[in-house]
């Protein structure tokens, strides 16, 4: 299995995923997904890494499945097992500790949708293209897309988009809250890394409980969610690292 087709670059604390198989605008197969979800878990476990970034080599993103694991050729055995793997790193990008950045150029199409708003933050440049597609081969959304259409963009626009299959310009899905921002092709792996560096130097334990709150707000009532945020707050503010920060606070007055 050819490992160059997903590559590993680490920049202090910031690891950057990059999924390099051009010639099939970076689909999700085996010989690419096998790498990626092995290598993601290692980086979710490492703790020399703070921020993971996920970006496509050649001018896509990802353009979903590939098209010949599907029609004639379906083998729903190993489609079924491969879908159980890839949703467990989904979810593991989505609800575990690591804050995680999406780059999107070009195609983020269908299952490359789903992996691109897996993420916490999306920036695309402003020759992306987002489409949810499924319904253009007679399919059902997957690999998290339905979920992350809602948390992103709301029910009704997402229902649209899912009956419709119409493609998105990056200034629409920047519009209606799908991505985070617009950033020139030629800049914006460079922004996103300022970034994660950015991010990268704050507190892992604080980063962490921040992601897993916000999560959890989705799923809470207000009462809930003020008894969780009691009860963690407490444990961070006797944390060193918060020591540190008000030390490094008061120095600077």
């Amino acid at each position: 299995m050819p490992e160059d087709l997903f590559k590993i670059e680490r920049t202090g604390r910031v690891a950057c995923c990059i999924m390099s198989n051009p010639e099939r605008m970076n689909a999700l197969g085996p010989e690419m997904g096998i790498p990626m979800i092995e290598n993601i878990y290692q980086l979710i476990e490492d703790d020399e890494v703070g921020v993971i970034i996920i970006r496509g080599e050649g001018g896509n993103f990802c353009s979903g499945s590939e098209m010949d694991l599907l029609g004639e050729n379906l083998d729903p055995r190993f489609l079924r097992e491969a879908m159980i793997r890839i949703n467990e790193l989904l979810y593991k990008l989505h609800e575990g500790p690591k804050p995680v950045i999406t780059e999107v150029d070009g195609y983020a199409f269908g299952g490359g949708l789903g992996l691109a708003l897996a993420s916490d933050i999306t920036y695309a440049t402003e020759r992306a293209k987002f489409c949810i597609g499924f319904i253009r081969i007679g399919a059902v959304l997957d690999l998290g897309t339905s979920f992350f259409l809602l948390e992103r963009i709301g029910m009704a626009k997402a229902k649209e988009l899912a009956f419709t299959g119409d493609i998105l310009s990056s200034e629409e899905a920047c519009r209606i809250g799908l991505i985070n921002r617009v950033v020139h092709h030629d800049t914006i792996s460079e922004e996103v890394m300022k970034l994660a560096r950015r991010i990268s130097e704050k507190s892992a334990d604080a980063l962490l409980w921040t992601k897993r709150s916000m999560n959890r707000a989705r799923q809470m009532d207000l009462k809930a969610m003020l008894d969780f945020e009691a009860h963690i707050q407490p444990l961070m503010l006797l944390s060193n690292d918060h020591k540190k920060a008000m030390k490094k606070l008061f120095s600077q007055k």
